[in-house]
């Protein structure tokens, strides 16, 4: 199967999670106050740390998976998912003891909920992770054997599934505990769509108990690319947990509110490389390492080409965003969503080297950089935050993302023989057309004076402004080879084709 059709499998379930992510919001809002809406977003803040227990095994299993398959190695993919299953079930039983030892001083620091329905929402949140956490395991199967339709259209009937329970539990019964254990519910009969996906493309669960040596070959790689996940972690859900306890719940909730928005539109800038470790490994193993520079570079500037003119438009629109998702702006959140995004710009840039690093069997290239960027995240976020409040917990993700990303770019470069003229090659020139266009809609914005605009007003708004950008964008990165063969304006398309084969 294509990396382009790939590509588009694995985008249906993030940007369909993201899309219901969305809607339930200001119905969340609404029916719970912002008040409750925090403490949702804190505890399933918590409950995502429990991932960091299972050693990074889960997040590598498709990449060995890819690789056992093109050795032909059944055994050790049935291995594989057997040490995923172990693995997530240990997490699952020290997550939920954590959760009743560490109930009473949440309860007391949170102060705006009691105890016992403090105690459904923390357990329900580590039942939301624990299944989710399963069906990615399961996953991982078809994702390694790069037939990644059957998992995401499972994922897809998961998403509409808990969408469904999410909004009759606000709707019926609006309180929080009912809309967690709702939650958990939903992802629970995701877990039987998943064994439906897998028994569809392999004729059932490959499952066996892993050896020792099975063990600690993934654990081994999988330890140090956890540690990019842990960066993740810090930079997605560390803020709102310090704004928390040092501002307050409410505060937290205006962050999650933004962050919500940045994370929406960061899943769609990263479309183009959702399928890229699995696919990379197994063109390493079979063809080495011989064309690693013509797909870094290519890729790089397609990922770029795709993802800038998405975080740029969103940093010219994001009052409109706002006040048309929810029809009332919260305090401080638009420039919450500028300042979010602009910290992923060099991160995004980065993503596609990550991925070869990753694919290549050199994750400790990806950890050791992203532990210190999560290290400078924490320290930056400490101190800037009693001398600058809210504004310094923000100024210290970014600063942290951005020299994080610059350091990884020399150390890739080292290791590959590369230097900084080919990340420019790849990442200016899409980089320059993307902001260079939405800054000629940010003047036009600015010269009109919309002013305070209705939400019907915005949405309309939303909806031109996106068209008008990409009538001007689409024809010149088309002509510029900035976006995948697939997505370019058909006269122009033959000549990326071949370009794009791995």
């Amino acid at each position: 199967m294509s990396l382009f059709k790939n590509t588009a499998a694995q985008s249906l379930n993030l940007l369909s999670s993201y899309l219901f992510s969305l809607l339930i919001a200001p119905v969340m809002l609404h029916q719970l106050g912002l008040t409750m809406f925090g403490v949702w977003a804190v505890t399933g803040a918590m409950a995502t740390y429990a991932g960091l227990a299972d050693f990074g095994i889960t997040r590598s299993l498709s990449r060995f998976v890819a690789m056992y398959d093109v050795e032909g190695d059944d055994h050790a993919i049935a291995e594989s998912i057997g040490l995923g299953l172990i693995a997530i079930t240990v997490v699952t039983i020290i997550a939920t003891g954590l959760a009743f030892v560490t109930l009473p001083l949440f309860a007391d620091s949170l102060g705006v909920i009691s105890e016992a329905d403090l105690r459904i929402v923390l357990l329900s949140s580590v039942a939301v992770f624990s299944f989710t956490a399963y069906r990615r395991v399961l996953n991982s199967v078809e994702i390694g054997l790069r037939q990644m339709v059957p998992p995401n259209v499972a994922n897809l009937f998961t998403n509409v599934v808990n969408f469904a329970f999410s909004l009759a539990a606000l709707l019926l019964y609006p309180d929080l505990p009912t809309y967690a254990v709702a939650n958990a519910l939903s992802y629970m009969v995701g877990i039987g769509a998943a064994i439906a996906s897998v028994r569809h493309v392999w004729g059932s669960v490959p499952l066996a108990w892993p050896s020792r040596r099975r063990a600690r070959e993934i654990t081994s790689f999988g330890v140090k690319a956890q540690l990019h996940g842990l960066s993740d972690l810090i930079n997605l859900q560390t803020d709102k947990i310090i704004l928390a306890f040092a501002v307050g719940v409410r505060a937290a909730a205006s962050y999650e509110i933004a962050a919500r928005v940045v994370s929406a539109v960061r899943s769609v800038g990263l479309l183009s490389i959702a399928a890229m470790i699995p696919t990379f490994a197994a063109h390493i193993a079979q063809h080495g390492r011989d064309d690693l520079r013509r797909i870094y570079r290519r890729y790089t500037r397609v990922a770029v080409g795709l993802a800038f003119p998405v975080y740029a438009l969103t940093c010219v629109m994001s009052p409109l965003l706002l006040k048309a998702w929810l029809g009332d702006v919260p305090l401080h959140a638009p420039g919450v969503v500028v300042l979010l995004t602009i910290s992923y710009l060099f991160g995004t840039s980065c993503e596609v080297a990550m991925n070869i690093a990753t694919s290549d069997g050199r994750p400790g290239l990806v950890a050791s950089n992203s532990i210190v960027t999560a290290g400078a995240n924490v320290a930056l976020t400490l101190a800037l935050a009693p001398v600058f409040g809210f504004w310094g917990v923000l100024a210290g993700t970014v600063l942290a993302l951005s020299l994080g990303s610059a350091v990884f770019i020399v150390r890739y470069n080292r290791a590959y023989g590369l230097s900084w003229s080919d990340y420019f090659a790849a990442v200016v020139p899409p980089a320059l057309l993307s902001f260079g266009v939405a800054a000629i809609i940010g003047v036009w914005v600015l010269l009109l004076g919309w002013g305070e605009p209705l939400r019907l007003t915005s949405i309309f708004l939303v909806i031109g402004i996106t068209a008008g950008y990409t009538l001007i964008y689409w024809p010149i990165a088309s002509r510029l080879g900035f976006l995948p063969a697939k997505m370019t304006l058909r006269p122009m398309r033959g000549a990326r084709l071949a370009n794009e084969q791995l």
